[in-house]
């Protein structure tokens, strides 16, 4: 068995001190250890030579002007050669599908891209003649199918190829030109080179995907777009060698660049807005209209039709008291803002053996293919025409949809199948009004490819074995050679404001920072900058930013009520209820504002004060647990044990907690009756789940509320605690038995 070789970090690190002679030694030293590396050490040897020979010229004072692309060249093959090295060592027992695909083509022989795609060409130039056969179903069936396994084949020969050869990126540029060639296969052709370099870094690959973009095909162009910025994200601690930044300063040049790169972006955002969508869905949306289904159905005397419940004035009632109503709202404005809502649907139609083999993800959607064309059944090929043209699914969602048809009953298929017939003229006039925008077009394209994407990322049976690009926040703003794209205010302002709506605080936050240094200060920016912190849990540094803000527009009652809330959470009473009193000068009928009054002035040891808020929260809303507890407490602290028994045998009276029995308990000890004391401390550790520890912990807090009674000395203090723990003992049996 191999022992895989991983010493990427080691080399790293001596890189970037220049110590290449030491990087060299030890790739060196591991291709010994690993053995049967000739060929391995030879190119250390031709790289240690060129380096000494560079160096020998650079200390004679000998002037080079192609030196820092040379010694730019000779790192990059330094990481070349690590990478190759990892590879090797993986190769004979890594049991991930990479190296088991990569085995695999190995074993074949003389299989080379160039031979593939020669294969296929003259597959598809005799599908072409099909229609001439004798036999026309059936020989296009056979060549259809000959042509898709070749296509998986390519994909994978792309995909595990590393480095790729001068040779194979020739003939994987002349697919991506090749106007005779599907367009289907191209697109997955660029997956696959994607792909791989996910896998083993590789500039060639950057250039196919580069030489791609600038296609005047825009669907391969935009798959090419959001691959290579995805890789350019994975990868951006391996800096482009100068000739690879040259190619792309030149791409940089096209008039759509930067428009193109910006809609890339936001395309990402929204990706990895999809778990939160899946979750509002799953946990929120479905349990609720489940629980509500009995009682529209009731409503309506028949099953739920989806298009008429707007027009059924009980329906919408229903749904507006259960908040239904303002959740299918938010979630409708999530879609027309182009948030996935399909994933969880679709997620459950993607165990069929279609999904098996990796390249059946990237495959873009086509009519032609053989689970539609070789299906005896009329209304799946009717379905594969119009989902053909159907923007509001991403391919292999599509798929599915084909795929789960085998599992639903032929009279159900027939009904389906009239309903595509009559929506097919809506669904391609929708098309073609996307279409009248060619930057509209292309944004719809990358969000159906980026979905593609991260379907697969989170989907794939085996997706634990890849580098899952939405892992990370995939902020095209942080990569050196993006930056110029993001730079002006109107596109920070842009992005910033996206990650916000999106809540990525992290992103947004670092966004409006920069944003910060190009406009002037302002009382909203800071507003946001405070918010993001206050996400974060960064309480000091969201004042911070609230009172730049304050100082900016003081009377912004959002960024008062945002600074009490803040100061409130920190525990910086005096500060919340100056802002606090600002606030009730404002609005001096609210309650909730009168309540954190009290509740200051409650910790601040003022509960004199602190009463007139709680009674007056009492006068407005009316005599509640909000108001009375705090009232017990106030009452407690501040000697007036009468008022508090009486506010606290309301609260006994209804649904108490651990700390009303625990201050009903504190009552009773005051006024010497210590039996009822115990038995209200019993029950106080009994609503708070039998947890000794925290009892006494809230006991200990008011403990110096007895220390000058003379009647309770330590000692009786202690005594009253053992019984109270003992008889919160014999509760607990007596609910057991």
């Amino acid at each position: 068995m191999n022992h895989h070789i991983d010493i990427h970090e080691d080399v790293e690190r001596m890189l970037a001190s220049h110590r290449l002679h030491e990087a060299l030694d030890m790739i060196d030293n591991a291709a010994v250890s690993f053995g049967a590396m000739a060929e391995l050490r030879s190119a250390v040897s031709r790289l240690r030579e060129s380096y000494e020979l560079m160096t020998h010229y650079a200390l004679q004072s000998m002037p080079d002007p192609s030196r820092n692309e040379l010694y730019a060249s000779l790192v990059d093959g330094v990481r070349g050669l690590v990478d190759e090295l990892h590879r090797r060592s993986r190769l004979e027992d890594a049991p991930t599908l990479y190296f088991n695909t990569l085995r695999y083509q190995l074993h074949q022989r003389d299989i080379t891209v160039a031979a593939l795609v020669g294969e296929y060409h003259r597959i598809n130039s005799r599908l072409q003649m099909a229609m001439l056969a004798d036999d026309v179903e059936k020989a296009g069936r056979e060549l259809t199918q000959r042509s898709e396994d070749l296509e998986k084949r390519i994909f994978n020969t792309i995909w595990t190829t590393s480095p790729l050869s001068v040779d194979d990126g020739a003939v994987i540029g002349n697919i991506m030109s090749d106007p005779s060639l599907p367009r289907h296969f191209k697109q997955l052709c660029v997956s696959a080179v994607m792909m791989g370099q996910l896998e083993y870094y590789d500039e060639r690959r950057l250039r196919l995907l580069m030489d791609a973009y600038a296609s005047d095909d825009a669907e391969l162009s935009v798959r090419a777009l959001c691959s290579l910025l995805i890789v350019m994200s994975v990868c951006r601690d391996r800096p482009f060698s100068p000739a690879l930044i040259r190619r792309f300063e030149s791409l940089c040049e096209m008039p759509g660049w930067p428009e193109d790169v910006r809609m890339a972006l936001l395309q990402f955002i929204r990706a990895r807005d999809t778990e939160r969508i899946g979750r509002k869905l799953t946990d929120e949306v479905i349990p609720e209209m489940m629980k509500l289904r009995p009682e529209l159905e009731k409503l309506g005397g028949r099953p739920i039709d989806p298009e008429s419940m707007e027009e059924n004035p009980e329906w919408a009632e229903l749904l507006d008291k259960s908040g239904m109503a303002d959740k299918l709202k938010e979630l409708q404005e999530i879609q027309e803002d182009g948030g996935d809502v399909m994933m969880v649907t679709f997620s459950k139609l993607k165990t069929f053996p279609f999904f098996n083999d990796i390249s059946n993800w990237f495959l873009p959607f086509h009519s032609s293919h053989s689970s539609i064309t070789g299906s005896s059944d009329p209304s799946t090929r009717i379905l594969g025409e119009i989902l053909d043209g159907a923007p509001m699914f991403c391919n292999s969602d599509k798929y599915s949809v084909v795929h789960s048809l085998s599992q639903v009953p032929m009279a159900q298929r027939d009904m389906m199948a009239s309903q595509f017939k009559a929506h097919s003229a809506q669904v391609a006039g929708i098309k073609l009004a996307d279409l009248a925008e060619s930057m509209k077009d292309r944004e719809r394209l990358a969000g159906k490819y980026v979905q593609d994407l991260y379907r697969f990322f989170r989907l794939f049976r085996r997706k634990g074995e890849f580098i899952d690009p939405f892992s990370t926040s995939l902020n095209l703003v942080t990569i050196p050679l993006l930056s110029d794209v993001f730079d002006d205010v109107d596109t920070l302002r842009l992005v910033g404001e996206f990650y916000f709506r999106h809540l990525h605080y992290d992103d947004a936050f670092e966004i409006f920072g920069r944003l910060s240094f190009k406009i002037p200060p302002s009382a909203d920016l800071f507003q946001k900058m405070g918010y993001c912190m206050q996400m974060k849990g960064d309480l000091p540094e969201a004042i911070r930013y609230y009172e730049q803000s304050e100082l900016l527009n003081s009377e912004s009652v959002w960024t008062i009520k945002r600074l009490a809330l803040c100061h409130r959470q920190c525990g910086h009473w005096d500060d919340a209820l100056s802002y606090y009193k600002r606030l009730a000068a404002l609005n001096t009928d609210d309650s909730a504002i009168a309540l954190n009054m009290g509740r200051c002035l409650m910790l601040l040891g003022r509960y004199d004060e602190a009463l007139k808020y709680y009674y007056k929260v009492e006068f407005l809303d009316g005599e509640s647990e909000r108001s009375s507890r705090p009232i017990v407490r106030c009452s407690i602290m501040s000697g007036d044990i009468e008022r508090a028994r009486r506010y606290s045998d309301i609260l006994l009276s209804r649904t108490p907690t651990e700390i009303d029995y625990l201050n009903a308990g504190h009552i009773e000890l005051l006024c010497g009756k210590l039996d009822k004391a115990v038995e209200h401390y019993a029950l106080s550790v009994s609503s708070g789940n039998f947890d000794n520890d925290l009892f006494i912990s809230n006991f200990e807090t008011d403990r110096h509320l007895f220390v000058n009674k003379k009647s309770l000395d330590e000692l009786m203090l202690g005594l009253v605690i053992d019984a109270s723990l003992r008889r919160a003992s014999e509760l607990g049996d007596r609910c057991n038995s």
